[in-house]
């Protein structure tokens, strides 16, 4: 064997490279990356058109809470779905929408036909697709992957989608200040073709039970969060992490007004603001991608969120940019740590036939906090200053996190085992 070829055999037996030998999920992750790359260029065009619009800190907020909101409203009904119907039919259906919101926001920029109010009903719109989405993304890893392979396959999907965090910023703001928004939206919509070739040819062959027994959303959703709160550990563990979304990951939403509002660094600012932040999460995905293991992972999630605290103290009373983006570096890098070992622990503790359910509400937790989050720091910097809001949202955490302290033995006992060690050891 060439040394190239042992180099490649012995990369698909450690860390990432486990998940990467199952053909369907690496370009199911590939195409995925892409299209997250496109989303953050469209996400960046949006608030920085929010922002030449309004100039202001309570709208950028407002227009993330407005996607957020919807997404939180259907992604309950969402998860329900999932787990009744054929995971892969619905990513298709859910991404030919996506695909059609992206060429409307292409048209009526290219018409100049945008204003806030109509920028608003759009990312509500977006929200609704998102909120079908989410469950669907978050679900197919273990369908493409054997389990003893999904630590490897979290790890990549996040790195990727972190990677895509560091480089979609980067390209919207270069997209931005040489094309202009327009060109930017059009990038976003041409990304999801790719991604729905390839849902088009994968196949789901770790299928999981689905149940095809309706008895209805409310109580088979009703189902999904008593088995939450009954799973020893995880109802305490989904409120740290709501704790983590809404007080610790609002300042990416914010960026644009960071940028401009403060320092006067413009659309290169944000960008450099978002780039930093999305390289400090990659770095942190690529080591938990290789880090292969359950075990251990509460203990450092609590450090990790002790170093967020400080980095956002940080960030909220520096008045050196250069300062902020390094703040911004290590704050994505903890709080990314927290959100992949978190998905790491609910996926591995939980059954495959409520998957939906749970990893909806997970989602709902990941993509309603930050905006929400955005919204209140938003609100409150607009009635007193940036500076205030921010340390008002890291006191608020402080106070979850020291409750939380004396609680994290018992949790590890409990979500760092799978569902089948912890029937084992109850039957």
């Amino acid at each position: 064997m060439s040394n190239f070829g042992y180099f490649v055999s012995k990369l698909g037996d450690h860390g990432m490279g486990r998940a990467l030998r199952h053909r369907d999920f690496a370009i199911y992750a590939l195409a995925g990356w892409i299209s997250n790359i496109g989303l953050w260029v469209q996400r960046t065009a949006l608030f920085w058109l929010t922002w030449e619009l309004t100039n202001s800190y309570s709208t950028l907020g407002a227009m993330a809470f407005a996607e957020a909101i919807m997404t939180i409203v259907v992604m309950p009904y969402a998860g329900t779905l999932t787990d009744r119907f054929d995971r892969l039919k619905m990513a298709r259906i859910t991404q030919i929408g996506l695909f059609s919101i992206g060429a409307l926001f292409v048209i009526l920029s290219g018409l100049d036909l945008l204003t806030v109010n109509i920028l608003f009903g759009l990312v509500m719109i977006n929200g609704i697709a998102e909120g079908f989405w989410t469950p669907l993304r978050m679900t197919m890893p273990p369908s493409l992957i054997p389990r003893e392979d999904l630590p490897a396959g979290l790890g990549v999907s996040a790195t990727l989608f972190n990677l895509a965090q560091f480089v979609g910023p980067a390209l919207g703001g270069i997209i931005v200040s040489l094309y202009g928004v327009t060109f930017a939206f059009a990038f976003n919509a041409a990304s999801f073709l790719g991604y729905l070739f390839v849902l088009l040819i994968i196949k789901l062959r770790y299928e999981e039970v689905i149940s095809r027994e309706h008895k209805g959303f409310i109580k088979e959703f009703k189902a999904g969060l008593i088995y939450i709160a009954e799973t020893p550990g995880l109802r305490r563990f989904l409120l740290l992490s709501l704790a983590v979304s809404l007080f610790m990951r609002a300042y990416r939403d914010l960026f644009a007004g960071i940028s401009d509002g403060i320092f006067g660094m413009g659309v290169e600012g944000l960008a450099i603001l978002s780039s930093a932040a999305g390289l400090g999460a990659m770095v942190t995905a690529v080591f938990l991608g290789n880090f292969g293991k359950i075990k251990g992972l509460i203990r450092v999630i609590m450090i990790a969120l002790f170093i967020a605290v400080v980095a956002q103290t940080v960030l909220a009373t520096s008045n050196i940019f250069w300062v902020v983006v390094a703040c911004a570096a290590i704050l994505s890098g903890t709080s990314t740590y927290a959100g992949i070992g978190g998905q790491l622990l609910v996926q591995n503790t939980i059954h495959g036939a409520v998957r939906g359910r749970v990893m909806s509400v997970w989602g709902m937790i990941l993509r309603g906090g930050p905006a929400s989050g955005a919204w209140l720091v938003g609100t409150l910097a607009g009635y007193s200053d940036l500076q205030f809001a921010f340390l008002t949202a890291t006191t608020l955490f402080l106070f979850v996190l020291l409750w939380t302290v004396p609680r994290t033995k018992r949790m590890a006992d409990n979500l760092e085992r799978s569902a089948d060690e912890r029937d084992a050891a109850a039957g």
